[in-house]
């Protein structure tokens, strides 16, 4: 059965972006706040949210939803908070889908073990670095697959040795999308104290041997890049 319907748990920046970007994809989405100081929050962008309680029965869910074509996007502040509500809305609803949000590896592996049926790390959704990276109508057509059908595609840091063929030239001199079919996420600086930007920001780097760069793309192509990139 399609799924439809969304609801996202938590108003932050990470799930503004997730918001954004799956505007197109449901028919309806429900956006709920665990305080008023997030209800704030979303009045001021122009949104209405509901308030909701970790240790609610999640009646209102059943009631309002038909829970075969919905789907949760569990965003809260922590991930101590979404790891329960996974677990909880886990146990309440079998055939719920669950995507939650994790800020690393070892958060990852515990969304999961809660029940979570995808988890998304929080670099994937960061401002902007979808949307703008890719043309329309692909931006949904990428997301989809990352969030329901493609296993394949990661997220890989390439840090650019001495003997790279990169060293020397500037971050837009390389088509990734193009050459490698990857998508270039963000750049950390070794030169400006290992500062992290985003690719979306527009900064033509000059890149240097000890540079990393962040890209994403299907598994076997982010490891064939970075092979070629050791030179």
């Amino acid at each position: 059965m399609k799924r439809t319907h969304a609801a996202i748990f938590g108003y932050n920046e990470y799930s503004k972006q997730i918001l954004k970007q799956i505007i197109n994809i449901y028919r309806e989405i429900t956006l709920f706040v665990a305080n008023s100081e997030e209800m704030n929050a979303a009045a001021n962008d122009g949104l209405s949210a509901e308030l909701f309680d970790l240790g609610d029965d999640w009646g209102t869910i059943e009631k309002r939803f038909d829970v075969r074509t919905l789907s949760v996007f569990c965003a809260l502040g922590n991930d101590a908070e979404n790891v329960f509500l996974t677990i909880s809305l886990r146990s309440s609803f079998e055939s719920v889908f669950i995507i939650a949000l994790a800020q690393n590896h070892e958060s990852m592996l515990k969304m999961k073990s809660a029940g979570a049926d995808k988890v998304m790390p929080v670099l994937q959704i960061a401002a902007n670095v979808i949307g703008d990276m890719i043309t329309k109508p692909n931006v949904t057509h990428v997301l989809h697959d990352i969030l329901y059908e493609d296993e394949g595609l990661g997220v890989m840091e390439v840090k650019i040795e001495h003997t790279s063929p990169l060293v020397g030239t500037y971050l837009y001199d390389t088509d990734f999308n193009t050459q490698f079919d990857l998508i270039l996420l963000a750049m950390v600086d070794h030169e400006r104290e290992n500062s992290f930007s985003f690719a979306v920001e527009g900064h033509n780097h000059h890149i240097d041997a000890d540079d990393v760069l962040v890209l994403m793309g299907d598994k076997q192509k982010l490891a064939l890049f970075k092979q070629w990139a050791r030179g």
